[in-house]
């Protein structure tokens, strides 16, 4: 499917109206976090500025912290200061831990009128983040966290139309988790936008990282994203297409990587094949991102 792309997401004057009806109590990601994002943008911001930044908020620093610590990124070295885990870790890891723990937080505030619906939803959240994790780490790709962030919220908009519009949320996405490039047709027939579209809204609208703000609109089509942000939108496209599947079935058996066509895409735009790695071990990263998920959202 191809769709006109504006510079900024935009979403229809009624959906607007019905997001700030719904969600006017809801704050999204907390000052401090916004300004240690920010901070950590500048080329010249020292570890010492970022941590200082941070330790404002003592339930951001402890979540970041918790995160650094968890089995994903720990490496079983357990860590006991914020102030270690930006030394050890570096910034930009840091910072990318950062989104993970303020997004995961935002997930669990937003009103959602059925609970088993979030938890279907962050469950595919965190699967497609350490599936992200994962194939990055086994292709070489590169990425610091920023795939982890991404993937745990590239769905953000589903989210959202089940807290903007509960009454109407099962006919607008039957979580279903097979998708095709008819699923946005048909929630663009049902209120006039989507959720890749209604999510990068709501992020641009929050002041999102741009590299987050894609990954949300574009995941559906990675060819969209701007050529700096099409790698990690192709990963995180491709990780999604998996973790659907591991959500309908709960196995990798019978897995066809040929119809993953976000992996094509990502193959392309890295300078080095080596996707082959991933096929070989394709089924035991599968199984393995099932369980870290199932430990992880345990925590």
């Amino acid at each position: 499917m191809t769709i006109a792309v504006s510079q900024n997401p935009t979403i229809p004057t009624t959906v607007e109206e019905a997001s700030r009806l719904r969600l006017k109590d809801f704050n999204a990601l907390p000052a401090v976090a916004l300004q240690a994002i920010e901070v950590a943008k500048d080329p010249n911001c020292s570890l010492q500025d970022f941590t200082a930044m941070v330790e404002r908020d003592v339930k951001i620093a402890s979540d970041l912290l918790a995160t650094a610590n968890s089995a994903m990124f720990s490496g079983g070295r357990a860590i006991s200061t914020l102030q270690q885990a930006v030394v050890r870790l570096g910034l930009r890891p840091c910072r990318n831990l950062l989104l993970t723990s303020s997004m995961n937080a935002l997930a669990k505030k937003l009103p959602l009128h059925e609970e088993w619906v979030r938890e279907c939803l962050t469950r595919h959240g965190f699967l497609t983040a350490i599936l992200a994790l994962h194939v990055n780490r086994v292709c070489a790709i590169g990425f610091q966290g920023e795939e982890f962030a991404g993937a745990l919220v590239h769905d953000f908009g589903r989210s959202l139309f089940s807290a903007v519009f509960p009454e109407r949320f099962a006919e607008i996405d039957p979580m279903e988790f097979d998708e095709s490039p008819e699923t946005l047709v048909h929630e663009d027939q049902s209120c006039g936008t989507n959720h890749c579209e209604f999510g990068a809204w709501f992020a641009t609208q929050q002041k999102f990282p741009d590299e987050l703000i894609s990954v949300i609109r574009f995941h559906h089509d990675p060819t969209l994203a701007a050529a700096k942000y099409r790698r990690l939108v192709a990963l995180v496209a491709s990780c999604d297409h998996m973790a659907n599947y591991l959500q309908r079935f709960e196995f990798a058996e019978g897995y066809d990587l040929a119809a993953n066509t976000a992996i094509q895409i990502l193959d392309s735009c890295l300078t080095k094949h080596t996707l082959h790695r991933l096929s070989e071990s394709l089924t035991d990263v599968m199984q393995m991102s099932m369980r870290d998920a199932m430990e992880m959202m345990a925590n």
